[in-house]
């Protein structure tokens, strides 16, 4: 799967979001003016003032105005997770599980539960990782596949 296949699987706001998130969470604690962030994060300029928005709203940065203001992350790295970025752009909406009525046949039924489960451990791992892991080695997660021979 290659990187614009995975953005697909995101909203390009919440690309944006997490590319400005990871862009801060370098620059920890210093803060970051809307133009930094912009081209650090390869954000339109027009469009981060909505994301900064809604996430200075969940509380995962402050803006300040002035000469030395910008955007800073409230909480360290290490306490944000990629899933809790994503969360605050959603703002509350939650991914909806495949639900099934009485004439879904068990193909189907089979192929919604797999690709429950394929989402939960998406959102698992999205939770386990922190801004600060993307730049830490040591803590990514593993993403090795294996294949299976029947």
């Amino acid at each position: 799967m290659n990187q614009e296949q995975v953005i697909d699987m995101i909203s390009q706001t919440e690309a944006y979001a997490l590319r400005a998130m990871t862009c801060l969470a370098f620059r920890f604690p210093d803060y970051m003016t809307r133009n930094q962030l912009s081209e650090a994060a390869d954000v339109p300029h027009a469009y981060l003032p909505k994301i900064m928005l809604e996430l200075n709203r969940t509380g995962l940065i402050r803006s300040q105005r002035g000469q030395n203001g910008g955007y800073a992350l409230i909480p360290t790295p290490q306490e944000i997770s990629l899933l809790d970025v994503i969360k605050s752009i959603k703002a509350g909406s939650q991914r909806e599980l495949y639900q099934w009525n009485s004439d879904t046949s068990n193909e189907i039924r089979q192929l919604d539960q797999h690709l429950n489960h394929t989402f939960s451990m998406l959102e698992t791992s999205l939770e386990q990782t922190s801004l600060a892991d993307i730049f830490n080695n040591s803590n990514r997660p593993t993403t090795e596949v294996t294949d299976r021979v029947q």
